[in-house]
């Protein structure tokens, strides 16, 4: 469970759409410490006279404090909230604050100030997805603003898999997640994409055959493969009390994923950032990202080492 959980925020209502999901969290049946961090970036110009570099500096952090504390006065959960202004570049203050005060968890946007973009994906949202040592939470700016469950609907989660214990790392987070907010209110569905003519397959095909018979042949040997595996999972899930079912879509794995997760509008996709180590298909940049720019839904990411 994660009763640890790190907002980094900037000032922006762009970045503030994480917070219905943060209050989903804290309404879970567990005691969640929630922290608002906010990075003052230290001015890199030189200065004639260091004073005014530090009084500049100060009323940032000042400034910065006055906006975290009634943010998070304003908040259902105040109490149990805490506001944190750090000197540094964001994606370094932000990891470095996790890995420090050992975070469990953090949630941020892809993005955040709009005019200068500097939580633009690819920057510090990518360099913390990186180097953070805790799962990231990441919500597109873009997002719809509601909360992530409502009581009495269960809480649909996707989580893609490949085959490769890499992968398999996304089901101990959402494991998480179903303790935080109750078994019996998260139904988990386990995606494997069937992606034709990936190693190992079978050529020549064991009997003559048109080529449109042999992409039958194939499309039902690796769906077969790809259910195998996922029904060994779903069983395991199962006796630990969660709800499971399985998907086996065909394609490009990026694009199933996503047109998969974008039809059946899912609260929340949990992934790894990679899966086959040999191949390293899910490296960030790669399918994990792709995902991240064209689901809907909040992503989970964890790392995979």
């Amino acid at each position: 469970m994660y009763s640890k959980i790190l907002v980094p925020l900037d000032g922006s209502d762009v970045a503030e759409c994480v917070l219905p999901h943060v209050e989903a969290l804290t309404t879970a049946n567990n005691p969640v410490a929630i922290t608002f961090l906010y990075a003052v970036q230290p001015l890199e110009v030189i200065m004639a006279k260091t004073a005014f570099k530090d009084k500049i500096e100060s009323e940032a952090r000042a400034a910065a404090q006055d906006y975290l504390n009634h943010l998070a006065s304003k908040q259902r959960y105040h109490e149990t909230a805490e506001a944190k202004v750090v000197m540094g570049k964001a994606a370094d203050a932000i990891v470095d604050y996790a890995k420090k005060s050992k975070m469990d968890l953090i949630v941020m946007a892809t993005h955040g100030l709009s005019g200068v973009k500097r939580w633009v994906r690819g920057s510090v949202a990518d360099k913390v997805l990186q180097e953070s040592p805790v799962p990231v939470w990441l919500i597109r700016a873009s997002a719809s603003k509601k909360g992530l469950h409502k009581k009495g609907q269960k809480m649909k989660i996707l989580v893609p898999l490949d085959g490769s214990e890499r992968a398999e790392k996304a089901l101990e987070d959402a494991g998480k997640l179903a303790e935080q907010f109750g078994k019996q209110s998260v139904e988990l569905t386990l995606l494997r994409v069937c992606e034709l003519f990936f190693p190992p397959y079978t050529y020549p095909p064991p009997t003559p055959m048109t080529w449109e018979e042999y992409l039958d042949y194939e499309t039902k040997r690796c769906k077969v493969i790809c259910q195998t595996y996922l029904s060994k999972v779903e069983d395991e899930l199962k006796r630990e009390g969660l709800t499971t079912h399985t998907e086996v879509p065909t394609g490009n794995v990026a694009e199933a994923i996503i047109g998969y997760a974008n039809k059946n509008n899912f609260d929340l996709l949990v992934m790894a950032t990679h899966g086959r180590s040999g191949l390293g298909r899910w490296a960030l940049g790669s399918i994990a990202d792709k995902v991240l720019g064209g689901a809907n839904s909040p992503i989970l990411l964890v790392r995979s080492t």
